[in-house]
């Protein structure tokens, strides 16, 4: 009996000590780890603040060649993706809102001289696949990127009479047969499909070579030069057809990059995804000897916003991102970016700027200051603005019969339509 307990005794202490072991062999290999993630955290705290500090340094501003004043006031016009229903419609009841506007004193006015026409995405369509992203991470990158028929399908969109650019020509047609003709044409731009490298954003490990062929010979984008060749067909394509149709008052003045940001090795965000800087200026070379522009809006403080003369860019309009965050994003840091980098601003809003809700003061308040800014800044009557509408703001405020959007709308319109760099357009 005596035996078997020490037997059991001298067990549980082999055992305990093992235990003891093992728990001071992790708590060893624990500690070996935190010192390595200090040093790691030191390293890329240091890495970091060495980037801030060169970034974000006092220089001068940049001296910018602006480009030639074609237009100063471009809305954005959201078309082509089945799953917008009833709002996929742009006919020229449509349009008419933004072409003319008649003040409180019952003076009709031309209003917006520029239109993109923009769509990252061709959703609900009902054939297969049934929905198709043209631009990088749109549909969570887990969509199929468009092919070059999903392209054609873009342009398709546009360019059908009653639609698309046939319904902007005549709405700005009826607007002059009452107002004469427009001072210079108004001008359009048209969005440019991403040219993903792979078939499915996010899936590096699918096909390269899924876009379609072009004189005999399939595209691959994993070569740079493919992806600005498919991007040329485009642009050929939709020249054409424009030319084609012979409009009297709207130019097709050039294309817009989708993508908010153009990441770099070193900044921005997925660049070994995206890539884009490799054939974004082979598109643009393209364009100027076509006589044409590329344009982009990126969001504030994008990757390659202070860069874009290097990448071809001739246009370029940054969000403020103040009318969604407030003051997370200041005004000052907005418009010294704009500012010292010789670009210019979107104004952004939404359907929360009509009526009378608590919500709609708020955003109201934030939205006067986009023009309170674009003025004191100097960028009024200097350089052109883009306008971010949501769905169908710009027609619901014209519209409206609510007092408190018949000021705003007396506020906005004015400033739009008496932009005094209208008097330096090139006709």
């Amino acid at each position: 009996m005596r035996v078997r307990v020490i037997i059991a005794a001298a067990a549980a202490l082999l055992a305990a000590s093992c235990s003891n072991s093992a728990i001071e062999g992790l708590r060893q290999e624990n500690e070996a780890l935190k010192a390595e993630n200090r040093k790691l955290s030191l390293a890329l705290k240091e890495y970091v603040e060495q980037v801030d500090y060169i970034y974000k340094r006092p220089r001068a501003p940049k001296v910018v060649k602006q480009p030639p004043v074609l237009f100063t006031d471009m809305l954005l016009c959201y078309g082509g993706s089945p799953n917008r229903g009833e709002l996929n419609v742009w006919n020229a009841e449509r349009f008419a809102p933004s072409v003319s506007w008649t003040d409180s004193k019952g003076k009709e006015r031309w209003l917006f001289d520029g239109f993109l026409a923009i769509e990252p995405r061709l959703y609900g369509r009902s054939g297969e696949p049934e929905n198709v992203a043209l631009a990088n991470e749109d549909l969570g990158g887990m969509a199929m990127s468009g092919h070059k028929e999903h392209w054609q399908e873009l342009i398709d969109f546009w360019m059908t009479p009653g639609n698309g650019f046939y319904a902007l020509e005549e709405a700005v047609a009826n607007a002059a047969a009452r107002l004469g003709n427009p001072p210079y044409k108004r001008k359009v731009v048209m969005n440019l499909p991403d040219a993903v490298i792979h078939e499915y954003f996010e899936d590096l490990d699918s096909r390269t070579a899924y876009w379609g062929s072009l004189d005999g010979r399939e595209l691959d984008f994993a070569n740079p030069a493919d992806r600005a060749a498919a991007c040329r067909w485009f642009i050929d394509t939709m020249n054409e057809k424009f030319r084609a149709a012979g409009f009297k008052y709207i130019e097709l003045i050039g294309y817009y990059v989708h993508s908010e940001e153009i990441p770099t090795p070193t900044r921005g965000w997925r660049w070994g995804w995206k890539r884009l800087d490799q054939y974004l200026p082979m598109v643009a070379d393209y364009l100027h000897s076509q006589g044409q522009y590329l344009t982009w809006i990126p969001y504030r403080e994008a990757a390659s916003y202070d860069r874009t003369e290097e990448l071809g860019i001739d246009y370029t309009w940054m969000q403020p991102n103040y009318y969604w965050e407030g003051d997370r994003y200041p005004w000052e840091g907005s418009m010294k970016m704009i500012t010292d980098n010789g670009i210019s601003m979107e104004f952004e809003f939404d359907d929360r700027l009509l009526g009378s809700s608590r919500p709609t003061q708020e955003q109201r308040r934030r939205f006067s200051l986009y023009i309170e800014n674009a003025k004191s800044s100097g960028l009024y009557g200097k350089r052109s603005f883009t306008y971010f509408q949501d769905h169908d703001t710009i027609r619901r405020l014209a519209l409206s019969q609510d007092p408190e959007d018949a000021a705003l709308r007396e506020e906005f319109f004015s400033f739009v339509a008496g932009n005094p760099l209208r008097r330096k357009v090139v006709k």
